[in-house]
């Protein structure tokens, strides 16, 4: 029996830590907790051309770009880039209310 057969899946936590609204590729930068036992900082959202995906830190080598981590199956990156989605689209409504929000003047001080 294969190692991944037995997999369990375990609780996986996205948080936007910068949403990028300069209009470029890079629609977030975001942490990624997985089991609550395991962090990866430096995870960006990209759109891509087939919608968006998720680029993994990752070091400049001889051959191009190498990700220091990664998952290890599709079911895994599927389940990572929806809870990055999602994440960014609940940062973004809040982004988009805050900007809607009218600053306080002074007749609302105290």
């Amino acid at each position: 029996m294969k190692q991944n057969e037995n997999m369990t899946t375990l609780p996986l936590e996205m948080r936007v830590n910068r949403l990028d609204t300069q209009g470029g590729s890079c629609l977030a930068h975001l942490s990624m907790t997985l089991g609550e036992c395991f962090a990866v900082r430096g995870i960006r959202l990209m759109e891509g051309k087939n919608g968006p995906f998720l680029s993994f830190p990752s070091y400049k080598a001889k051959d191009g770009y190498q990700d220091i981590c990664f998952p290890l199956n599709g079911e895994l990156r599927r389940q990572m880039t929806e809870a990055a989605v999602d994440a960014y689209h609940q940062a973004l409504e809040q982004h988009q209310t805050r900007q809607e929000e009218p600053e306080p003047g002074p007749e609302m001080a105290m």
